[in-house]
């Protein structure tokens, strides 16, 4: 469909330009809302109306009244103000149906570097790690299969004050042997007692400033360096952990620590300039372009988290060869990222520039708080094992299913929830409706495809699927609700891709597996009139689902 969508622009394009309209037109070919305004509807004559000084209804009218149509369009009719509505030909949905999908994107053939899912270590993948995953991962997928080199990376914070109120707490609770739950539980009673006991944090202080010293190989390793190390052992394993339980991967790792050093040095480097010292710290104006003061290295000589991720930027440059970068934050990190990305192009243009940052809203149940075992943020793995444990009750009360799927099925629900919303925006977790089959879930995209591929393999032509493009396509399927969303996987995934937006794959997957399943309903497939077109609209149906499953980080499923 991009094809002709392109060369209809391009059409439309010569068709101003010979009204006299030149550089800087801009007009929308879009896909209406409803398949009865056509296949594409464009605002050209609103577009024009200043610039020839005419009403928009008298453009449009001229625009029919001229325009060489090329042999793909049927027609073209005028719908309110002024807005013209392209119908293609029964031949072209026909031959656009026998394409090959064209994933690509402005993307195609670069390098791109992925930034998502940094752990706190000391503090196990929670909730808010697990919808930065869901993003983060998403778009790794969709940016490869849209022909893009994509390198996955994760900046694991190993030193921080956090990290310390955990080390001293397990010290003080004299755990041994600890557990990633024991380390949850003892940075929540580490972060309380700094909070409330003036001692307590002076001790933590003091940690904080060892912690950094042995790393940068000051301080010899002493017991409380030992529990800091084990800890960091722990954080990492049960990142990877949950990292195969989630179905993600990552390809490399850059710690704070590292970065911490190298973003000092900038600041340094950089001061008086772009950084003033003030009262033995070294902090940005912000304030001069619209944004806000703030600290990169505090009055004890250490790097604020903006000094840390100045480094990275420095890091990435050097160390990756990448034609983008882009990072997956929180949406209250937004500021953070301004001042951030402000700075940095006041020391390097291209940091800036080739950089972009991302933020995702958090999520939050429909109603009441969502549980946990360490009393305070849920894991990531505390909401997946809720949902599978729902997931499995299910299969066993229906006897219907396999139940190795149930976490795959599980997944879909948790990634669908995050996915089909647009980042920025607050999720709700509403765990049945996530869970349901029946619609607008992960479940439900998972069940659509998994019907598909049963009907495939309960027709005799099975075999033959590869020769299904030699159909007579009858009229009235050929104006089928499923046809229509089918006509429009390349166009959607295109725009998807260059905006980074995963919401608009997962809102369209979402009207297919709708569209698919009333023609399901409605239609008699096997031994019917009109067989070998049905099947390959199931085919095609089930392949376009894949890839739109696939990009979103689920898992298909042949059977159910």
């Amino acid at each position: 469909m991009l094809k002709v969508k392109r060369e209809l622009e391009e059409k439309i394009t010569d068709w101003a330009f010979a009204q006299g309209v030149g550089d800087g037109l801009r007009f929308t070919l879009e896909r209406p809302a409803d398949k009865k305004h056509g296949h594409y509807s464009s605002n050209l004559a609103l577009v024009l109306s200043k610039a020839l000084a005419k009403k928009p209804q008298d453009i449009a009218q001229d625009f029919v009244n001229s325009f060489n149509s090329p042999d793909f369009l049927e027609k073209i009719e005028i719908a309110g103000p002024g807005f013209l509505n392209f119908y293609l030909s029964r031949q072209a949905l026909a031959n656009i149906l026998k394409e090959d999908f064209s994933l690509s994107s402005k993307f195609s053939g670069k390098k791109v570097l992925l930034e998502h899912s940094s752990p706190n270590l000391f503090k196990p993948f929670h909730i808010g790690h697990l919808v930065n995953n869901s993003y983060g991962e998403a778009l790794s997928r969709m940016l490869s299969l849209a022909g893009a080199s994509v390198k996955t990376l994760a900046f694991p914070s190993d030193v921080s004050p956090g990290i310390a109120k955990a080390v001293w707490a397990i010290k003080d609770l004299r755990l041994k042997d600890f557990s990633i739950e024991d380390i949850g539980k003892a940075y929540a009673y580490g972060s309380e007692k700094y909070k409330t006991d003036t001692v307590v944090k002076n001790q933590v202080d003091e940690l904080n400033a060892k912690i950094y010293n042995y790393l940068y190989g000051k301080t010899e390793k002493d017991k409380d360096i030992e529990i800091y190390e084990r800890g960091k052992e722990l954080s990492l394993k049960f990142f990877l952990k949950t990292l195969d339980l989630l179905d993600s991967q990552i390809d490399d790792f850059i710690f704070e620590s590292e970065a911490e050093k190298e973003g000092k040095k900038i600041v340094f480097e950089n001061s008086p300039g772009v950084f003033e010292e003030s009262e033995g710290a070294y902090i940005f104006r912000g304030s001069k372009y619209g944004l806000f003061d703030n600290v990169f290295v505090n009055s004890a000589g250490f790097g604020t988290y903006l000094a840390k991720d100045l480094g990275l930027l420095k890091i990435k440059f050097s160390k990756y060869d990448f034609d983008k970068s882009i990072t997956i934050t929180d949406a209250e990190q937004k500021e953070h990222f301004a001042l951030l990305k402000k700075s940095a192009e006041l020391i390097n243009k291209t940091w800036a520039e080739k950089s972009d940052f991302l933020q995702h809203g958090r999520m939050a149940p429909s109603s009441g708080k969502f549980s946990s075992r360490l009393g305070n943020v849920p894991l990531a793995e505390d909401i997946l094992s809720e949902a599978q444990e729902a997931v499995e009750e299910k299969i066993k009360e229906s006897g219907k299913g396999d139940l190795k799927n149930a976490r795959y099925i599980a997944l879909a629900a948790l990634k669908y929830g995050v996915l089909k919303v647009s980042m920025g925006k607050s999720i709700v977790w509403d765990k049945e409706k996530a869970l349901s089959f029946e619609g607008d879930s992960g479940p439900y995209l998972q069940y659509s495809y998994a019907r598909a591929r049963s009907v495939l393999k309960k027709s005799s032509k099975e075999a033959e699927l590869a020769n299904l493009s030699n159909f007579d396509a009858p009229d009235n399927l050929l104006g089928s609700e499923l046809v229509f969303e089918l006509l429009y996987m390349d166009d959607i995934f295109e725009d998807a891709v260059e905006t980074l937006s995963p919401h608009k794959l997962a809102n369209y997957a979402n009207k297919l597996a709708s569209a698919f399943n009333a023609f399901y309903a409605n239609e008699k497939i096997i031994a019917s009139t009109d067989e070998q077109f049905k099947l390959f609209l199931v085919n095609r149906f089930a392949n376009t689902m894949k890839i739109l499953l696939e990009a979103m980080s689920i898992r298909a499923l042949d059977e159910m």
